[in-house]
């Protein structure tokens, strides 16, 4: 009896966890506006700082999911370089070539992000 009451609460709370989950979902473009396959794409949560990362597919989609949809979840998606080596170091760097503005996650976003140039 314990362990079905414990069951029934924690899938009671898994649920309402997942309906304030959301995802995003997008395409990630090069400078000449072509699809930039296997790029990496970085999302920030604009209020927490916490970063992830999604590398877009041989389509250039890319795809975050679990996110918090609340109604004070702002986010930014960057597009990242991918690494060069600086002269004179041996430490790949990278750099933002693409950003979206920011924006709220609701259920099913779509964020387009295209690469610009400098």
């Amino acid at each position: 009896m314990y362990r079905t009451a414990l069951a029934l609460v924690l899938s009671t709370q898994a649920a309402a966890a997942l309906a304030g989950a959301c995802s995003i979902t997008g395409t990630a473009f090069d400078a000449g506006g072509r699809p930039a396959r296997d790029a990496v794409v970085r999302l920030t949560d604009l209020q927490t700082r916490q970063v992830y990362y999604s590398a877009a597919d041989t389509n250039a989609a890319f795809l975050f999911t679990g996110l918090d949809a609340g109604g004070s979840g702002r986010y930014r998606i960057e597009l990242i370089s991918p690494p060069t080596i600086v002269t004179g170091t041996k430490i790949p760097t990278r750099s933002i070539v693409g950003t979206t503005r920011e924006f709220g996650c609701t259920s099913g976003a779509r964020q387009d992000v295209h690469a610009q140039v400098y």
